[in-house]
């Protein structure tokens, strides 16, 4: 049984320096042939500074008398923004042009209308502006 033994250490040892000489020499070789892919280029970005977001109503200004109950909002603001308009007829939510105005009809109640347009950015930023316009057929 001794000799048995002894055979089974003899065959492990020499089965260990097998897998050990192996594994050095796949190391070897993988150190020898070095890195495959091409060294990375540093590129320095430089972000694309983002406009503020304004908001310019052009039509129709604060305070108005209509005797139209039909009347055009239009403005000016950042290109592409998001434009909702909240009157108490109902809401609308559309995109400003390539240049950034923007306009729409809208229908008014007779009395004040408070018109609240905003507009947003891609970033979330919000810019708003209130508008108190009078519906009346009243003559003055």
């Amino acid at each position: 049984m001794r000799k048995e033994v002894l055979i089974a250490i003899i065959i492990g040892f020499g089965l260990g320096l097998v897998i050990t000489f192996g594994i050095w020499t796949a190391n070897k070789a993988l150190k020898e042939i070095g890195p495959t892919t091409a060294p990375i280029e540093e590129v320095e970005v430089t972000p694309t500074p983002t406009p503020t977001l304004e908001l310019v109503i052009t039509s129709p200004e604060n305070n108005t008398i209509s005797e139209e109950e039909i009347i055009e909002v239009s403005g000016q603001t950042i290109p592409n923004a998001i434009i909702a308009i909240t009157y108490p007829e109902g809401e609308k939510l559309f995109e400003a042009d390539e240049d950034g105005s923007f306009s729409t009809e809208i229908s008014l109640i007779g009395g004040d209308n408070l018109i609240e347009i905003s507009a947003f950015n891609d970033e979330g930023d919000e810019a708003t502006k209130t508008l108190t316009v009078v519906f009346s057929t009243a003559e003055i």
